[in-house]
């Protein structure tokens, strides 16, 4: 699968929006599924797709709709408020809500208007975008989400969680090396999801999954986990 066989473009404001059939025969019903990947997205369609087709093919999934916005951004698209990452040098422009609106106001009417469905709305997102999924549910109430090596350890994200927790189905996971790095903020990401799992808890079917490697590690298979566990 490549090219126009697979990938319808339109325009939601400054941005391609595009959708990817996962599977055969589309019901009404089929769930919605926006892709929080940043450039890794269009190489990740094929990846996912491959490694979901046994449980496709077996009905052990349902067929969905893969969707998503770019060009992105990542430290402005994904970063929810605005901060700094000095030991990095870089800065986190805090634009998700202008994002996330555009999503919502735009790319979502428009997916429901080509594909005729009306079925529920998860996000899938890795790295800031994994932030980006669980920030967008706890705003937007989807279905759920799956948030694979999600950077819950942007600063003020624990405190802001707390007083925003979503429900639904939030698939959490974790590269078993991430924890190793020297960086300051990025050290405690075990202890932070880990928090992340607990604050969701009395709130949410919440799972919390360690995966073999580092942060970029088998990305294709880890978001096919996540959605293997929110779409069963």
């Amino acid at each position: 699968m490549s090219g126009e066989n697979w990938r319808k473009v339109f325009p939601c404001g400054d941005r391609s929006g595009w959708y990817v059939p996962i599977g055969t025969d589309q019901a009404q019903t089929a769930p919605l599924v926006l892709l929080l990947a940043g450039d890794y997205s269009e190489p990740l369609l094929t990846e996912v797709q491959t490694l979901l087709q046994p449980a496709l093919a077996q009905q052990k999934l349902p067929p969905f709709w893969l969707a998503g916005l770019e060009p992105v951004e990542w430290d402005r698209d994904y970063s929810p408020w605005y901060d700094e990452d000095t030991a990095a040098g870089r800065v986190f422009a805090g634009e998700a809500d202008q994002y996330g609106e555009r999503l919502m106001t735009a790319l979502l009417p428009q997916l429901r208007r080509h594909t005729a469905s009306t079925g529920e709305v998860y996000g899938l997102g890795y790295s800031l975008g994994g932030l980006a999924a669980l920030y967008f549910h706890s705003r937007y109430a989807w279905a759920g989400c799956g948030s694979c090596s999600g950077s819950f350890w942007y600063p003020g994200w624990l405190d802001y969680l707390a007083e925003h927790l979503p429900g639904g189905k939030v698939y959490l996971s974790l590269g078993g090396k991430e924890k190793n790095t020297r960086h300051p903020l990025m050290c405690h990401i075990e202890e932070d999801t880990a928090a992340v799992k607990k604050l969701l808890a009395p709130h949410a079917q919440v799972t919390f999954v360690h995966e073999p490697g580092g942060h970029s590690h088998q990305i294709a298979q880890r978001l096919s986990h996540a959605l293997a566990w929110l779409l069963a």
